[in-house]
């Protein structure tokens, strides 16, 4: 049984100037039915607001389906917008190439739909081969739509035909005089392969140093960054030197960014430069346009549980 008090007017003692008309009688309810067909019109638990009036519970359930339906609709332009943005990524990201000097193959893997990482191979004239790789820090739109603004600058670079060194530090230039607001940072390396001279001459700011495996496995090198990472400070880089290593048939080059390397078993001992390194060794008889694949493989096996960041891994073979 349900007591409840309703209010009323008597119209009569509206009209009358001595008494201001409101007066409150018990109501007793004895169908428990009616409660529930007035659950039934409305989401909210009106049983803790009997007072509440019938129209008022409809125009807060309308209300309510509204913001459902405006929060859906936002939902679904966030999507659309986070999807173009993967997109615009992917798009950027160089595609495999054979040329008779030398081949190139890239994968890349992100947790998040839009990433980080980011890499072009492009060619100033006929003889002069570039790479670059960057990370930028954190995950998501910001670091992607980062990556991709960055883009055009490192492509411009390249046409222009600039030493590594100089591409770092023209990089690290547009970063701190108009991105340093937004607090992102970024490991990168450059690497410009002379195809005539059979050289490779590199500049890096904090980027994983790539791997030089000699033809067969028969040694490997690590290409150290010499600089800090980008964004960091305007001047820091202006004195640091490029360096130069002589290639032969057969070299090959595995770039690539800190999810590989970073990998944890399930003791929590990540593969580390070493690891990566024994892996391009035992891929060095597969075919080059097989050995991402095999990379990736390897670095599943040792790995413990979901990843934890984004992974490219770009490879070049002297032909």
């Amino acid at each position: 049984m349900f007591v409840g008090r309703i209010s009323w007017r008597n119209n009569t003692m509206r009209e009358s100037a001595s008494e201001n008309a409101e007066q409150q009688v018990p109501v007793v309810r004895d169908e428990p039915e009616e409660l529930a067909a007035a659950g039934q019109r409305t989401d909210f638990a009106t049983n803790s607001a009997p007072n509440v009036p019938g129209d008022e519970i409809e125009i807060l359930r309308r209300r309510v389906l509204e913001l459902e339906q405006t929060l859906a609709n936002t939902r679904e332009r966030l999507e659309w917008k986070r999807q173009l943005a993967a997109q615009v990524q992917r798009s950027l990201m160089p595609n495999p190439f054979r040329d008779p000097r030398i081949w190139v193959d890239v994968r890349y893997e992100s947790i998040d739909d839009v990433g980080g990482d980011y890499c072009q191979v492009r060619f100033s004239d006929r003889n002069r081969l570039y790479f670059t790789i960057s990370d930028v820090t954190g995950h998501g739109v910001g670091p992607a739509l980062l990556a991709a603004c960055l883009s055009s600058e490192i492509r411009y670079s390249i046409l222009y035909g600039r030493e590594p060194r100089e591409v770092v530090r023209s990089l690290n230039a547009v970063i701190c005089d108009h991105f340093s607001a937004t607090n992102l940072y970024l490991t990168f390396f450059v690497a410009c392969i002379d195809l005539d001279e059979r050289t490779i001459t590199w500049s890096g700011a904090g980027h994983p140093g790539p791997l030089l495996v000699r033809r067969r496995g028969e040694s490997v090198f690590t290409l150290d960054s010499q600089n800090p990472m980008i964004g960091i400070a305007r001047d820091i880089l202006a004195a640091k030197p490029d360096h130069t290593l002589p290639l032969e048939t057969g070299d090959r080059l595995f770039f690539y960014t800190d999810g590989l390397p970073e990998t944890c078993d399930a003791r929590g001992k990540r593969l580390e430069t070493a690891g990566l390194a024994d892996i391009a060794v035992r891929a060095a008889s597969r075919d080059l346009f097989e050995v991402a694949d095999f990379v990736f493989a390897q670095v599943a096996e040792h790995q413990h549980g979901p990843s934890t960041d984004d992974r490219t891994l770009l490879v070049a073979e002297l032909r």
